[in-house]
């Protein structure tokens, strides 16, 4: 019996020493990149967080010390994050309107802690919403007053006095805002008082039931629908929105581009469900041109009630997204041709202009100085109010020539000559085969960095006057409490 008790304290001790051992390689593996802030997933208050390494992997982990550690993976492999990252070329808001108390994320309205001037407000025009869908940032379905159209008007006048030279960038949202009788007197109010760009952002249902509401919405002056587009079958609608609907967006389109608006296919990236899918709706693009002028990606975020976090497996990054944009094109599109933007957080976005030439080749072009966010100080959030505001229309610029790449070197940085002899027909092919692919990685509780949020470029506006950044805006806790709440 007693040799029994020897054996077994024996063993014992080898398993300690063991988990002891992988425990150190684990900690000699880890490298602290930075020193940051986030905020609990239960209780939503600030605590420390730090950015680490595992290889090429980042993760962002943080302690609450009453409800413990988190951590979550925010960047996965090539293009490696230390290439990637840029100094930003930020400008405060010129309006503070709240004071800092709490601090981040509690004090937003804009507070003097946010370093960076609006490109995009969000307007929410209902919460009603004519879909049910698995992933949404909106409270939807949820019936709240609405704003008037005094109110907007009210509103919009207040955002004139906060966006020094050119004006915001207007997307008009919800809900589905398709369901505001009124959207077109919206979109024509937002025109004459000054905006130059205006987007709606859709599911498309009611564009796609009647011809004649997209060219009334063309009429009062919209530029561009954000149209909401997860896939290229049947299955990938059925399992994010609930239904099929592919033939709903493909109707939207036609109907869009027979009005003259621009559509921006919006497509929310859920792993296991269509992370397979970026090459063909990439092919769905240039097949769809000119009536389709771009694809914005959005890597699923977790709203909403979550009450575990989520795996590694259930991110979907910036970088997996570079490569398979590369390997799924079969390198027609290369990692080469994305830049983060310079204003904002390098972390939060990138960009890419393109051309499909007579050859059925894609080129990628650069973006004309006056359009670009490359630019310094204030001209660098005009210059990106410009660029975001134009670019789904009429370009011109240089081609650049990419080479396939270990998605590492380089980034963004082959530059060639347009493969044009005649300018005219250069600036031709622009206008009509011309598009551009954009990603946002909106942050949740679990991976919310508050350095980030400092230098959000894409705020809301409550009915208060109140711009609040928007990862900050639909910020919940692990059950699904907001932080903000709608309407504040």
């Amino acid at each position: 019996m007693v040799r029994e008790d020897q054996e077994t304290n024996e063993t014992s001790k080898i398993i300690e020493a063991n988990e002891m051992n992988e425990s150190n390689e684990r900690k000699a593996r880890r490298k602290v990149l930075k020193e940051t802030v986030s905020v609990c997933p239960v209780c939503l208050e600030r605590i420390p967080a730090q950015k680490t390494a595992y290889g090429d992997n980042i993760y962002l982990e943080k302690t609450c010390p009453e409800h413990g550690d988190f951590k979550s993976l925010v960047w996965e492999g090539k293009p490696r994050y230390q290439v990637w990252l840029r100094q930003e070329d930020n400008t405060k808001p010129v309006i503070c309107d709240t004071e800092t108390e709490r601090g981040c994320p509690y004090d937003c309205g804009i507070c003097p802690q946010h370093e960076q001037q609006a490109c995009c407000v969000l307007i929410e025009l209902t919460q009603r919403c004519n879909q049910n869908c698995r992933f949404c940032f909106a409270d939807a379905g949820h019936a709240l007053a609405e704003m008037s159209l005094e109110e907007i008007s009210s509103l919009y006048d207040s955002l004139l006095e906060r966006s020094p030279g050119r004006p915001f960038n207007i997307q008009l949202s919800g809900g589905e805002p398709t369901l505001r009788k009124d959207l077109a007197e919206i979109i024509r109010l937002g025109k004459e008082k000054g905006f130059p760009y205006i987007q709606v952002n859709s599911n498309g249902k009611l564009l796609a039931a009647d011809p004649a509401y997209a060219q009334s919405l063309a009429a009062a002056g919209l530029d561009c629908v954000f149209l909401q587009f997860d896939g290229t079958d049947d299955d990938v609608y059925r399992e994010i929105r609930s239904e099929p609907l592919l033939a709903v967006k493909k109707q939207a389109i036609k109907n869009c581009g027979q009005a003259g608006v621009s559509v921006v296919l919006v497509v929310t990236v859920v792993p296991g469900v269509n992370d397979g899918q970026i090459g063909t709706i990439v092919d769905f693009l240039l097949a769809n041109l000119p009536a389709v002028r771009g694809i914005h990606f959005q890597p699923v975020s977790y709203f909403g009630r979550f009450p575990n976090e989520p795996s590694d497996e259930m991110r979907y990054t910036i970088p997996k997204l570079l490569r398979d944009l590369e390997d799924q094109t079969q390198g027609r599109l290369r990692t080469a041709n994305f830049i983060p933007l310079a204003t904002g957080h390098s972390l939060c976005s990138f960009h890419g202009t393109f051309q499909l030439n007579p050859d059925g080749q894609i080129a990628a072009i650069s973006t004309p100085p006056e359009k670009a966010c490359c630019s310094c100080g204030q001209d660098a959030i005009i210059g990106a109010r410009n660029y975001l505001g134009r670019k789904w229309g009429a370009r011109t610029g240089n081609a650049l020539g990419g080479s396939k790449n270990d998605g590492d070197s380089g980034v963004g940085s082959e530059h060639g000559e347009p493969a044009f002899d005649d300018w005219d027909l250069f600036i031709k092919q622009i206008h009509e085969n011309g598009f551009n692919i954009t990603a946002m990685a909106f942050q949740d509780v679990w991976n919310i960095d508050l350095e980030r949020l400092h230098k959000c470029r894409v705020h809301v506006a409550t009915p208060t006057y109140k711009l609040i950044p928007f990862c900050a805006y639909n910020l919940t806790d692990q059950e699904g409490r907001s932080l903000y709440g709608r309407y504040c």
